[in-house]
């Protein structure tokens, strides 16, 4: 691309990552992609599709938009499951806007080392909450009975799991900045993480950090086997950490006090078996996208509080069998295999973004339905990312290595 970027790449997509404490925020933002994407394809459609990077965009979103569209067919809630549809076809409009900006030489290392910084300052907001009771934008410490305390810090439900899926950037930001000792930042990070109280969002940062540091040996970079030692076992002492101060908590509000939807976490495995019987159900076009909630809420043999439409299977695998069945399945594999292919790059910032959106669409996600908003800003931006640093990181035989 030979334009000049009219915005800075990396000051754009930390911006953009950084809107995510606020979801609504990330929301309206893509929505007015959208509207601009749109205006470009009916004024200068040419520009839009000679833009490199449009296609892959649009193929990864039509691994998820594709089967949302089959399985409307049967949907449970039309209205839901069209909405769904909609908005995941629609970020391939969106995706021109955040492709449009070029990444320049060492761009992608100051946006990884950006997010590395947001990441800290978003593991100091789940401690503020812990020892005060409100996150820095006041949000309340929630406790659910016997299940303890949850620190959701500023981004409520998707806090241990925002964290768990960006780590992988905030540890090669690490690797990058040199030095063993410095990996004793990570601690408070995935301290944060283990106090979101998902058990899902621990294993994605495990996984998070067991692919990034088969990457960075990989990289065969001086002392990388010293640095990953020590980035490995103070990720493990944050864990710890995390896990210790889960129980030894400080001011905390009452159920009364907390969203009626963080209630769906005391149900998981009660909705484990209703998505699985949505599946045998419906088997092949699954119950419509985002209609799991609506075909809970018809079986008159459930009987779970506040059940409510909106609530999804807390399993990503599950939430993509019951609502888009086995067309979804495929759709679903396909993507993961797509996703793998770039993780196993030869360029690190590749690789990493590739780990990183795998982890945005992980089987064993369960805090977050990868179909619901909070899900898709999640996807939108790290595919994105993903693209962009695959189109404009120089490949080894461009550039000398890294």
């Amino acid at each position: 691309m030979s334009q000049q970027n009219v915005v800075s790449a990396p000051l754009m997509w930390v911006f953009l990552f950084f809107s995510l404490a606020v979801s609504v925020a990330t929301r309206q933002l893509i929505w007015l992609m959208v509207v601009v994407g749109l205006w470009t394809l009916v004024t200068n459609r040419e520009a839009m599709k000679a833009l490199p990077g449009m296609k892959q965009a649009a193929a990864l979103f039509a691994c998820i938009a594709l089967p949302g569209l089959i399985s409307l067919i049967f949907s449970f809630n039309l209205d839901r499951g069209v909405s769904a549809v909609f908005r995941f076809t629609a970020y391939g409009l969106a995706a021109w806007v955040v492709l449009s900006p070029k990444i320049e030489d060492n761009d992608a290392k100051r946006i990884m080392s950006w997010l590395g910084m947001l990441l800290v300052a978003w593991a100091v907001d789940g401690f503020v909450q812990l020892l005060t009771g409100v996150s820095l934008l006041g949000d309340p410490l929630v406790e659910l009975g016997e299940e303890g305390a949850i620190v959701t810090g500023s981004f409520q439900l998707g806090y241990g799991t925002t964290l768990a899926i960006l780590s992988p950037f905030f540890l090669e930001a690490l690797r990058r900045a040199g030095g063993m000792g410095i990996g004793i930042l990570s601690i408070p990070v995935y301290a944060a993480v283990v106090m979101s109280g998902h058990q899902s969002s621990a294993i994605l940062a495990l996984v998070g950090l067991a692919g990034w540091a088969m990457l960075a040996l990989r990289s065969q970079a001086v002392g990388a086997k010293r640095q990953v030692t020590g980035f490995v076992l103070s990720a493990i002492i944050g864990l710890l950490l995390g896990s210790y101060l889960s129980v030894v908590t400080g001011q905390v509000g009452t159920m009364a006090e907390a969203p009626a939807r963080y209630q769906s976490f005391l149900f998981q495995s009660q909705l484990w078996s209703v998505a699985w019987d949505a599946f045998k159900d419906q088997w092949f076009t699954g119950v419509g996208m985002r209609g799991f909630g609506t075909y809970a809420l018809q079986q008159e043999t459930i009987t779970i509080s506040g059940l409510a439409a909106t609530w999804h299977p807390h399993l990503t695998i599950l939430e993509v069998l019951s609502e888009t069945g086995l067309v979804g399945l495929a759709g679903y594999l396909l993507l993961l295999r797509w996703l793998w292919g770039y993780v196993q790059d030869d360029r690190m910032p590749v690789a990493v973004a590739g780990l990183v959106s795998l982890l945005a669409v992980f089987p064993v996600g369960t805090a977050v339905g990868i179909y619901s908003y909070i899900g898709g800003n999640l996807i939108f931006l790290t595919f994105t990312l993903l693209i962009a640093f695959d189109r404009d990181c120089p490949k080894p035989t461009d550039a000398p290595s890294r």
